[in-house]
């Protein structure tokens, strides 16, 4: 934050913890400087809440927020600010002017860096045109390619509407092109995808992020091999895809990657079809977990998944790409990706329903205060997690035991190491006894 003066001199000294609402202010003026091609409406109703300050503490909060608001923009690449005296004829008393000093992104910016997914690492290259209206338009090209040899390739246009009277719910609409290629081993296919995605997303003022999705476009899948069985052959081949799909997002926590309190709830729930008017596939998926504080630093985790397909059969049969397969270190640990479940000719078969559960005791290395921040970056667990599929008893539960340790990689996803030692488990499980590697985002 710049310069700031008080004409009660309210002197910026933390040791003597001055009360900053004792001090009578107003907004008398706020001037943004920077942008050439972005519209004063567009920008006009982040900073408006600073016309509401009544004291000198609320322009210093409301200032912040005001800076978080402009630079949600997406606008601008850097922001400073400046608190000064308001001057000239029109100054009131108590009055300040609010100025934001910034520079407007480049017409094109470019990035090449790294992506985590599930149990995969990627190599991305980007290409984005920022504020191509004037009004946050964004046009972006995205191209990635994963170390399991899955690619994708994205054409999108994203308007926002945050200068508009529903802006708090921060509404945002899209349109892609797309062409996606993925990998199956587990089950010997590959899936190519091509098509045109609509996007429409906003957020409750209760946390609550919602996106509503048209996709359409052809799906193909691909025999892997010569070895791959007949039963996948069957699914085989292009086919026109619809989907509408709606993607739920409760984030209550108090991090994405090792949280220790609040609750994450997330649903996708998908309905496909050939055609725009005959759907015959209903997905759902949801995802859970609670944090509850120990003592310590120790904290206690819940987690739950639980995923489901209907079919009307007369309309459309389900295609083995969008089965469920269980197992893995994202999923059940101490089995091998997919490897608890059902199998057929020596490949997995997918399942139409599935749940999964976990319970873990989380706590700090121990001694980590010594290692400074790069301590912070570890946990040690004991977990035991637990499910079955193609039913929602505990008829045939898969079930797991152990110990490992997790390093957080920025702030979304993290690398365990556990040790598992599966409890109970089918015949033709592929159980994964001893250490487990996995990397990814979301984990049970």
């Amino acid at each position: 934050m710049g310069s700031g003066k008080s004409k009660e001199s309210p002197a910026a000294d933390q040791k003597n913890n001055i009360d900053f609402t004792r001090f009578k202010a107003r907004v008398d003026r706020i001037n943004i400087s920077g942008l050439s091609r972005t519209y004063d409406d567009y920008v006009r109703r982040a900073v408006e809440n600073l016309f509401k300050a009544s004291n000198f503490q609320d322009i210093i909060i409301e200032t912040t927020n005001a800076k978080d608001n402009l630079l949600q923009l997406g606008v601008f690449k850097n922001l400073k600010i400046n608190i000064d005296i308001s001057k000239g004829s029109e100054a009131t008393k108590n009055g300040y002017e609010v100025t934001f000093c910034g520079d407007e992104l480049s017409r094109l910016t470019g990035s090449v860096g790294t992506e985590l997914g599930q149990n995969d690492g990627a190599l991305t290259a980007e290409l984005t045109s920022p504020n191509v209206f004037g009004r946050g338009e964004r046009v972006s090209l995205n191209y990635s390619y994963s170390y399991v040899k899955s690619s994708v390739l994205n054409l999108r246009f994203t308007k926002p509407y945050y200068h508009t009277n529903v802006g708090e719910y921060n509404p945002e609409t899209s349109i892609s092109v797309f062409k996606h290629s993925s990998p199956t081993p587990w089950t010997k296919f590959r899936t190519e995808e091509a098509g045109v995605l609509l996007d429409f997303s906003f957020t409750l003022p209760f946390g609550l992020s919602n996106s509503f999705q048209y996709e359409v476009g052809m799906k193909e899948i691909v025999a892997m091999n010569k070895t791959t069985p007949f039963f996948v052959r069957e699914h085989c081949g292009p086919k026109l895809a619809s989907i509408i799909r709606y993607i739920g997002t409760f984030e209550g926590r108090d991090s994405n990657v090792f949280p220790s309190n609040g609750v994450l709830i997330k649903t996708t729930n998908e309905l496909m079809g050939s055609t725009l008017s005959q759907f015959g596939v209903m997905k759902s998926d949801v995802h859970c977990e609670l944090n509850v504080p120990l003592f310590a630093g120790i904290s206690l985790q819940m987690s739950g998944r639980v995923g489901m397909l209907l079919n009307d059969a007369r309309k459309e049969a389900i295609p083995i790409n969008s089965l469920f397969f269980l197992g893995g270190p994202q999923s059940l640990r101490g089995f091998e990706l997919a490897g608890a479940g059902p199998y057929r000719e020596g490949v997995a078969a997918g399942c139409t329903s599935y749940w999964a559960s976990g319970l873990h005791l989380w706590s700090p290395l121990p001694f980590s205060s010594y290692f400074g921040g790069f301590g912070k970056l570890f946990r040690t667990h004991l977990f035991y997690n637990f499910g079955t599929c193609n039913t929602f008893t505990t008829d045939k539960l898969r079930s797991t035991a152990g110990a490992g340790i997790a390093f957080r990689i920025g702030q979304k996803a993290r690398i365990e190491f556990n040790y598992c030692q599966p409890l109970s488990f089918e015949s033709g499980d592929r159980v994964k006894k001893g250490f487990q590697f996995g990397i990814g985002y979301e984990f049970i």
